[in-house]
């Protein structure tokens, strides 16, 4: 099996792949943990070139690493002041019997429920929406669209991750005050630009700065990463110098500064119906009458009919509240360390975001905050 080090590297690749994909502009938010771990149960049972596929996509070595990456989400550590939790849930149809290999792989980080798709696939549909959101804390409504669930569903593969977690810092609220914000090729536009000042893990990195602002009670933490130009050119130098992964390691090794800084409160949510995405990521067998999960079931032939996620980020003052989720539809065939510089650092015009577990490095969120609503 993978190491926990390879599992993590694995998501943060995997989380590069899809931010390059689906960030090209404007506001986004999507949770590479979560996408990856509805693959990954659905890996758990792929074989042959359907599994090649799906492993090759998520970075890791084959169907015995699904196992330890659903397990990354299940050991991060809390405390009272950070709530998190990030279920993995198996819907089942009723009828359908499931190879008890497979239950037993996935035993240990998922929960199995039984649904009738056969003859009752809105209800089905309505119940893991209404479960989500549940878990979600009303915060992820409406997860999978109406006409994706069908008489043929068979198996629908859910993760949600739920996060509300303080500053350990947190920004004074009699500093919030109206400042401009500007993003790229519009007017400026008036934010409420938090404030604070304080020590905190810094990086100049090649075009961009960074800081990393931790929450109370646990290991997780938010890099804040703002280019020196345009959003694209981070965009660009995600793609070159080690991904996620990459920027976020000189960030997490880096050394404390007195940081002056200044941050839009901001709110960013997003949807994605993923099947194109990942296809164009290498995942095509999944898709067609040609995929092959008989490590799940022999009753019939299952393919992936559609992944579908969303994801939601609310920063204030007081902390982070965060919430994604992602489904996976399966269906029947029909570097050395420099003294740091006192610094200034106004995020005034577009910049990258990640909640991160700070244990391990694992990309818990990811986004770009690019616009005001209001712009």
């Amino acid at each position: 099996m993978a190491s926990i080090t390879q599992a993590v590297q694995a998501d943060a690749a995997f989380g590069t792949d899809l931010y390059l994909k689906l960030a090209p502009s404007g506001n986004v938010v999507f949770s590479p943990a979560s996408i990856a771990a509805a693959l990954q149960m659905a890996l758990a049972g792929a074989k042959g070139g359907t599994a090649a596929e799906l492993a090759a996509a998520l970075h890791v070595p084959g169907p015995e690493a699904a196992q330890e990456g659903l397990a990354q989400l299940a050991g991060i550590s809390t405390g009272p002041d950070l709530i998190f939790r990030a279920p993995n849930v198996m819907w089942v149809e009723s009828a359908a019997s499931v190879r008890y290999e497979y239950l037993a792989r996935l035993s240990q980080a998922v929960a199995v429920r039984r649904c009738d798709f056969r003859h009752a696939p809105e209800a089905a549909r309505e119940t893991i929406n209404a479960t989500v959101s549940e878990q979600t804390e009303g915060k992820i409504t409406g997860l999978i669209p109406s006409g994706v669930i069908d008489q043929l569903t068979r198996l629908v593969l859910t993760n949600a991750v739920y996060l509300k977690a303080l500053w350990t810092q947190q920004f004074p609220a009699k500093d919030t005050a109206k400042k401009p914000f500007y993003p790229e090729r519009t007017q400026p536009t008036p934010v409420d630009m938090m404030h604070l000042a304080t020590r905190l893990a810094y990086n100049r990195g090649d075009g961009y700065e960074a800081v990393l602002l931790p929450y109370r009670g646990g290991s997780l933490a938010m890099a804040v990463l703002l280019p020196d130009g345009p959003l694209g050119e981070l965009t660009g130098q995600v793609a070159r110098h080690g991904g996620i992964g990459g920027l976020l390691a000189g960030l997490l090794s880096a050394d404390q500064a007195q940081v002056d800084l200044s941050m839009p409160r901001f709110r960013v949510d997003a949807a994605f119906m993923l099947k194109d995405t990942l296809q164009a990521l290498g995942v095509r067998t999944a898709f067609t009458s040609a995929a092959d999960f008989t490590g799940i079931t022999e009753d019939e032939p299952l393919q992936i009919k559609d992944v579908v996620h969303k994801a939601y980020v609310d920063v204030g003052e007081e902390g982070t509240e965060a919430a994604a989720a992602s489904a996976t539809i399966m269906a029947a065939l029909a570097m050395v360390r420099k003294p740091q510089p006192d610094v200034t650092l106004v995020f005034d015009r577009p910049f990258l975001f990640l909640i991160v577990d700070v244990a391990t490095g694992l990309p818990l969120f990811l986004g770009q905050f690019a616009r005001p609503r209001s712009a």
